[in-house]
């Protein structure tokens, strides 16, 4: 069986960059038609296309594919910053000097989770849905965060490697996975054989 996952981060949020989105629902900047057709060109024929639940990723399909018929999955939406979500990251920096941010994996933001649960999140999604779509490719328009750990998890590094990835808004990751037709009862095993064919292209 071979999994292929075109990753597509959603476009640039109209939000001052050095605030934290997390899941606030914001709008997104439209690609130009250009630079949606290159990126189109780029993706697979007769994929499946799945995408988070917020308007930023749906947007992003919109401006893509209006005829993609994407499927919502709540698994696919960014990570949760709980309150810090919408503020500046400075000024969260500051009001939480007991946080050891050389570790950002482990960081719970208050009311929200840490990277480490969102690796965890995407490597349950990743195994249901290679099961549930055999030998298709699957589009999916997601979060940096999500990307990140999608990396994290086909190169077998630690949870802090993640942060090392640039993902720009409107790149495309492909990841793809080759392993047994029979995946049987999950393990913590590590199955079948993870690729990088691209990462964080943006189109010229």
């Amino acid at each position: 069986m071979r999994s292929d996952w075109y990753w597509v981060r959603h476009g640039a949020l109209l939000q001052d960059p050095g605030r934290y989105a997390g899941r606030l629902d914001l709008p997104t900047v439209p690609p130009g038609m250009v630079m949606a057709r290159r990126l189109m060109s780029q993706l697979p024929q007769g994929a499946v296309w799945l995408t988070s639940p917020l308007a930023r990723a749906r947007q992003t399909v919109q401006a893509l594919n209006p005829e993609a018929n994407a499927v919502t999955a709540d698994d696919l939406t960014d990570q949760d910053l709980g309150s810090w979500a919408g503020r500046r990251q400075s000024e969260v920096h500051k009001a939480n000097p007991q946080i050891d941010w050389s570790t950002p994996s482990s960081i719970v933001p208050e009311g929200g989770e840490s990277f480490d649960a969102v690796v965890t999140r995407v490597a349950s999604l990743i195994e249901r849905l290679t099961r549930h779509y055999p030998d298709r490719p699957l589009v999916v328009v997601s979060h940096l965060a999500l990307i990140r750990a999608a990396m994290v998890l086909a190169l077998d590094l630690p949870n802090e490697g993640g942060f090392q990835f640039d993902v720009s808004p409107f790149s495309l990751t492909h990841l793809s996975w080759t392993g047994p037709d029979d995946l049987g009862e999950r393990s913590d095993e590590r199955l079948g054989v993870w690729r990088a064919h691209t990462t964080n292209r943006v189109p010229a």
